[in-house]
């Protein structure tokens, strides 16, 4: 039976305690290092210090830098030193904020890989960039073959950023004409409206909640789209078009009621067409502003309807602005304004003769003579309307007075077709017979017994020899139509 040691028991015992006692000066004095994976990258931004390092090499003695078990995670260690990161997550902004376990920074970043590892770079490689609205499916490489990388894009050291000048400046040096156009159309804010696939190449306006057509199918992008935000456009029409101060408070402000995309006027009003000159006569086009240069409102002319002109208006506003000229035109005219003014004004320049000639005669008369009750609408501009016709012509010549006479005086008449000479039977050829040697009551009938010896006898025998008829006798001019005996022409 083989006797036990206590010496070499306790000889083992302490040499195991020297050995723990060795492990943790070792560790105490090098920091934990004999148990490190590896080597800390070396890698940082040039000119960045951050809490005096300039890459995770400086501090690689200093494990509680990054290490503290049980009382803090690792994330929350590394966000003490990347402030800038954690302002991304807490503002949901920039590319950490698009990562759904942003606060597994390792997973993207690990380190102990060695001085020359770049845990930048690395996340790259990991990062899903659809996740920022943005596919690289069309940006894998440049217009001339070369590889694209971030850097292309995002000009920031943290590439969190896109600035629009990377997308004109690549874009336009391939095709600047196409370019320079497309951002006066659309603005500078690329991101706007393109995310990489191209959804806009098959983008249909008419899918959205607000259809162009009309004016508005006319309209380029940037002008509703003012921020280059295709999410944020005006929708409706006080956004973009301000109330026309005549009717400003007069209508809810709900336009499409009355006005539609294709024009302001005419207008729909109780579903008919409604354009003010063409509705009542009225042009407002001299009426947009008073003597005052403020807006005329409808409520200045109609005051308690809008489908009642209150004619005192009218005289209320140009009293005020000239008391004597309105007085008398009062007088003259009468107070029914609109019988003769249409707001153009047609009457501004008025000239007579553009409507009646005065002349003769009628240079004389009174306005009243033929305007009566001060009515200048329709008034009469034939002669006959005013003279009644003789009874001596009666249904004879028609109503064409003007053909015979002028308005110099009713007499001597102008006859512009006598076929028996009107000068017969006189030695002067320049003086006429009066109608009344061959015409009596009327002008249906004539006879020649004025002037020639009525011999009955003589007279029936020569014509029955001639073969003219008893009841032929009396029409002379039938035979004579020159008044010369012996010619019928």
């Amino acid at each position: 039976m083989r006797r036990l040691n206590p010496f070499g028991n306790l000889l083992g015992y302490f040499l195991t305690f020297l050995l723990f006692i060795g492990i943790g000066l070792s560790l105490l004095s090098n920091r934990g290092l004999a148990f490190s994976p590896g080597e800390l990258s070396a890698k940082g931004i040039e000119g960045v210090i951050i809490k005096g390092f300039s890459s995770h090499a400086n501090f690689e003695k200093q494990c509680n830098t990054c290490h503290e078990p049980v009382t803090s995670p690792l994330a929350t260690k590394c966000l003490d030193c990347h402030t800038d990161v954690e302002q991304q997550i807490a503002n949901t902004n920039g590319a950490h904020s698009q990562i759904a376990d942003n606060h597994e920074c390792a997973s993207c970043h690990p380190d102990h890989r060695g001085r020359n590892f770049d845990l930048t770079s690395a996340a790259y490689q990991l990062f899903d960039h659809s996740v920022t609205n943005f596919s690289l499916n069309l940006h894998q490489i440049n217009f001339d073959a070369t590889p694209m990388t971030c850097s292309a894009c995002h000009k920031d050291s943290s590439y969190s950023v896109v600035e629009n000048q990377p997308c004109e400046s690549c874009h336009s040096n391939h095709e600047q004409a196409f370019d320079k156009v497309h951002i006066v159309n659309y603005g500078t804010n690329c991101l706007g409206c393109h995310d990489g696939v191209d959804s806009m190449l098959v983008f249909d306006h008419t899918q959205t909640l607000f259809v162009l057509s009309g004016q508005h199918a006319e309209l380029k992008c940037v002008d509703c789209h003012t921020d280059g935000n295709p999410q944020k456009a005006p929708t409706t029409c006080q956004d973009c078009h301000a109330e026309p101060e005549a009717h400003l408070g007069e209508f809810e402000a709900t336009c499409e009621i009355c006005h539609n995309q294709q024009s302001w006027t005419p207008a729909n009003l109780n579903g008919s067409d409604f354009e003010h000159f063409v509705n009542t006569g009225f042009s407002l086009t001299l009426h947009a502003t008073d003597y005052s240069n403020q807006v005329i409102s409808c409520r200045n002319c109609h005051p308690t309807e809008l489908k009642i002109l209150e004619k005192q208006a009218c005289l209320d506003c140009h009293t005020n602005h000239n008391a004597v000229f309105i007085t008398q035109h009062q007088l003259q005219y009468g107070n029914d304004c609109m019988v003769c003014h249409d707001g153009v004004d047609r009457l501004r320049n008025f000239d007579h003769n553009n409507f009646f000639i005065l002349d003769g005669k009628h240079t004389s008369i009174q306005c009243e003579a033929c305007h009566a009750n001060q009515i200048y609408r329709s008034t009469p501009n034939e002669c006959y309307q005013c003279h009644l016709e003789p009874e001596i012509h009666r249904g004879v010549f028609g109503q064409k007075c003007a053909y015979c006479h002028n308005s110099d005086a009713w007499s001597p008449a102008n006859l512009r077709k006598h076929e028996f000479p009107i000068n017969h039977g006189l030695d002067n050829p320049g003086v006429q017979l009066g109608c009344t040697a061959c015409h009596g009551s009327n002008y249906f009938e004539y006879t020649c017994y004025s002037c020639h010896d009525h011999q009955t006898d003589e007279i029936v025998k020569i014509h029955t020899d001639e073969g003219v008829s008893t009841q032929d006798l009396t029409a002379c001019a039938g035979c004579h139509p020159t008044g010369v005996i012996g010619q019928n022409d």
